[in-house]
């Protein structure tokens, strides 16, 4: 281990520590990241393992699980005294469109992208819009827009002023923090559990982030935006972590 390196469990905690955690959505990346790969279905038991060992209280889960049952996002099922949940159709619709964002190697590129802007303020933009104004937004949609200035081809530069609606700083601060603790965290010495756990919480603290704006090229955020070190991290820690972590949850999920 290097000097300066996070033992596991301080490393959990840090990352536990760098937002508050919501139980019901940690249990929602759990899922995706882990579950569904492995057919879908967990018992009660392995997700309560995952969530104890980020420190959260049994009440806690309990709680985040009755919620995500009551509001129809995963199903449970019994086996004698045991309980398995998997995804509902309606949180693996919700979930599966923002896989390829999580995990994808790049940022997106500036090609395809179209400046719109319309008379009045935005109204009905398409989903993927990026408003950039009152009156302007990017998007890649192609749909016609009525009674608007549309320009298209590749964009090479933005002024400061667009780049910080498309990167606000609140995002920006939340990369450079999640890169401090990232930068310290070391797949040597974690046991099973702890190498599943770091990946969960690593995973789920890119999500929050990444997800919360466009699928843009660096070039269209501000310069001290670190949000593409934070993705090179991430993957290089996944990798890292992976034999490990996958061992725990081969044999918890068989």
């Amino acid at each position: 281990m290097t000097q300066g390196t996070l033992q596991s469990k301080q490393a959990i905690a840090r990352l536990v520590e760098l937002d508050r955690l919501r139980v019901w959505s940690v249990v929602i990346t759990i899922f995706g990241d882990a579950v569904v790969e492995r057919g879908g279905v967990v018992a009660s038991s392995t997700l309560a393992a995952l969530i104890a060992e980020m420190g959260i209280k049994p009440e806690a889960f309990r709680v985040a699980m009755s919620r995500l049952t009551k509001d129809g996002w995963v199903e449970r099922t019994k086996q004698g005294r045991l309980s398995f949940y998997q995804l509902s159709q309606k949180g693996a619709a919700v979930f599966g469109p923002a896989t390829e964002r999580i995990y994808a190697k790049a940022a997106g590129t500036a090609e395809g992208w179209r400046l719109v802007v319309v008379k009045g303020a935005v109204e009905d933009a398409p989903e993927d819009a990026v408003v950039l104004g009152g009156r302007a937004y990017l998007t890649q949609s192609v749909e016609e827009v009525g009674d608007a200035v549309v320009m298209s081809g590749t964009i090479e530069t933005l002024p400061d002023w667009a780049k910080t609606r498309i990167g606000p700083k609140e995002v920006g601060d939340g990369y450079l923090d999640l890169l401090a603790v990232l930068q310290d965290i070391s797949a040597e010495g974690a046991t099973p559990l702890e190498a599943a756990t770091l990946r969960c919480l690593i995973v789920h603290q890119w999500r929050r982030l990444v997800l919360r704006h466009g699928d843009l090229p660096l070039s269209f955020f501000p310069v001290d935006w670190r949000g593409e070190d934070c993705r090179a991290l991430v993957h290089h820690l996944l990798a890292d972590l992976a034999p490990a972590a996958d061992a725990w949850f081969d044999s918890e999920i068989p």
